[in-house]
């Protein structure tokens, strides 16, 4: 009987919220999800930074501004301190 109450109070409430019939799906955004340019040193190595004064770009000297699908499709990993 508690089940069956339950899942009509979800039922109800999915209603409600978001006048459809379907679960609500609460969306996490991620770093990755937000940044389409990345940072990268290209004479340092083969590392990505979402953001320009990342640690790890303490001792970059040149920096360049690349879209994420370039800086992974040429092998280019997050840094580390970013994770």
């Amino acid at each position: 009987m508690k089940t069956l109450r339950k899942a009509a109070l979800l039922i109800a409430a999915t209603f409600t919220l978001t006048g459809v019939a379907e679960p609500m799906v609460i969306h996490t955004t991620t770093a990755e999800a937000k940044a389409s340019k990345v940072w990268i040193a290209p004479n340092h190595g083969k590392k990505y930074h979402y953001a320009k004064h990342c640690r790890g770009l303490s001792h970059a000297g040149k920096l360049k501004h690349v879209t994420l699908k370039w800086a992974k499709s040429h092998h280019y990993k997050l840094c580390g301190w970013e994770k």
